[in-house]
């Protein structure tokens, strides 16, 4: 099946666009903190970022000495972006889907993706490649969507309501049947694939490299402060991070 890419869909980049998180506004995400903490010294390494986007964190990595950044993404809408808005002389934007990106070995010292493996159908494939691109000692740091939220009840936003509306439980439904799920986000049919925890684990183990360390990242008192109206984000986790390591 050919990547999807509804990120050059006007009507879903209109809504997107529109999240305190778009642009220059990634500071702000809920996660934002731990990403970072996860991340090695940028300084001289030769970096790949997978799906890009508007290009935020390479421009971080770039600034903070990377010796070369390489960002690829299949959307010309958000690598219009990278390239007016986060460029660097550092840093080379490539239009790509992440499935037909090819790299020699031992390319990269740091490969990083952020909410964007969810979209790949071969994730093990990925994982191989990633492992092939790495050069040894290579740090690999991803987030993606955290199983318990692809695994979510269809139809609706995952949460079961009472009578009068009120969110009461998380449900989760068909959590071991692996593969792509559609859901509306701004538009209709738009395409993840939900995996269980185990085969994201297992995934970079199969590859050879060496699991470092996962997160489930919950948002603080302080975030909270400022956004009151997420208080039930943390009745379950939304996104997994993972740091792993070639040998």
């Amino acid at each position: 099946m050919d990547p999807q890419n509804v990120y050059d869909d006007p009507a879903f980049f209109a809504g997107y666009s529109r999240l305190e998180r778009f642009g220059t506004g990634w500071t702000r995400a809920m996660e934002h903190a731990e990403l970072l903490a996860l991340l090695p010294e940028a300084a001289g390494r030769r970096i790949l970022d997978l799906g890009c986007g508007a290009g935020q964190l390479a421009h971080h990595l770039a600034a903070r000495g990377a010796a070369e950044v390489v960002g690829v993404d299949v959307s010309e809408r958000m690598l219009a972006l990278a390239r007016s808005e986060f460029a660097h002389p550092r840093i080379t934007y490539s239009r790509s889907a992440i499935e037909h990106v090819v790299f020699p070995d031992a390319r990269f010292e740091l490969v990083v993706s952020v909410l964007a493996l969810h979209y790949v159908d071969d994730y093990l494939g990925l994982m191989r490649r990633i492992a092939g691109w790495l050069t040894p000692g290579g740090t690999l740091v991803y987030s993606v969507e955290h199983p318990i939220y692809t695994g979510r009840v269809s139809g609706g936003e995952g949460w079961t309501l009472d009578s009068a509306g009120r969110r009461t439980a998380w449900g989760v439904d068909r959590y071991a049947d692996e593969g792509a799920r559609e859901e509306t986000w701004f538009v209709a049919g738009v395409r993840k694939v939900h995996r269980t925890f185990s085969t994201l684990v297992n995934g970079i183990l199969v590859a050879g490299l060496m699991l470092e360390r996962v997160l489930e990242p919950m948002p603080t008192e302080r975030w909270l402060r400022d956004h009151p109206q997420f208080a039930d984000e943390r009745r379950r986790p939304m996104f997994l991070m993972v740091r792993a390591r070639k040998p």
